[in-house]
């Protein structure tokens, strides 16, 4: 059976992933695709591909189709996207969001429920604040760690995530088909486990691999990236981490249960 993979360029997934783009795995990279996460939740949407990394916020709509794996989730202490607006800008009227079935959206929708949300693609959400289009936006990926200097933080979504749930802030997800079977599945979580415990051993060449799909190449940034956006949840979804995806998903659609 042909297993079809769709993730991000951003350094984690690249972590995660590096064994099959090497091919060191037994899935070929003729089987994947590398894309940004609106088009990846689209593709989930759409069920075309296997194994897809996708936003938290959209499960509950493709939960018909997939199943959340145990590796590969995002979630933590201190990670949450970040609110950017022009210094001294206390009220946003409009924000950007890097796309509306994102969980930076979802979140952004629950902490500024009066605020015009302006979907686009993430790499032009601080232009267009600079460009005066809308009052802030909200930063994902690299754009956390290197955003415009004229720009001040005006909220951490992250934050006020955990000071309302008390829980890590749950941003994406690894699923699966659920088509694929119950030991092909188990199989391609210790395959993806082992990638990214080669990834993380071998770090100086695994950031080399990572730079030549990052948007921003500094070896500095993509070694922040990975140590904020990979830890223990990443390896194992724990019991805590469940729960975190659970209240999220309530607190978008309050019918919906796992």
């Amino acid at each position: 059976m042909t297993v079809s993979f769709a993730f991000s360029p951003c350094p984690n997934d690249i972590f995660l992933f590096r064994a099959f783009l090497d091919g060191f795995s037994n899935e070929t990279n003729d089987n994947l695709t590398i894309a940004d996460i609106s088009i990846l939740n689209q593709l989930a949407l759409n069920h075309s591909h296997s194994i897809v990394k996708i936003s938290a916020a959209l499960f509950p709509r493709v939960s018909n189709n997939y199943g959340l794996m145990s590796v590969g989730n995002i979630l933590g202490h201190g990670i949450g996207p970040l609110v950017l607006s022009w210094k001294g800008n206390s009220i946003l009227t409009s924000i950007a969001t890097p796309g509306d079935t994102t969980t930076a959206h979802a979140l952004c929708r629950l902490f500024y429920p009066e605020a015009h949300l302006v979907p686009m693609p993430y790499h032009k959400v601080i232009s267009a604040v600079l460009n005066k289009l809308v009052d802030g936006c909200v930063v994902i990926h690299e754009e956390r760690f290197s955003y415009d200097s004229r720009l001040c933080i005006h909220n951490d979504l992250g934050k006020l995530w955990e000071r309302k749930t008390g829980l890590p802030v749950p941003l994406g997800c690894l699923v699966y088909s659920k088509s694929l079977s119950a030991h092909l599945v188990s199989n391609l979580e210790l395959d993806i486990k082992q990638s990214l415990d080669r990834s993380l051993k071998d770090i100086d060449i695994s950031i080399k691999v990572a730079a030549k799909y990052a948007r921003n190449k500094h070896s500095d940034t993509i070694q922040k990236f990975i140590d904020t956006y990979v830890n223990e949840e990443t390896l194992c979804l724990s019991e805590l981490g469940k729960k975190s995806f659970n209240t999220l998903w309530n607190y978008i659609d309050a019918s919906f249960s796992m």
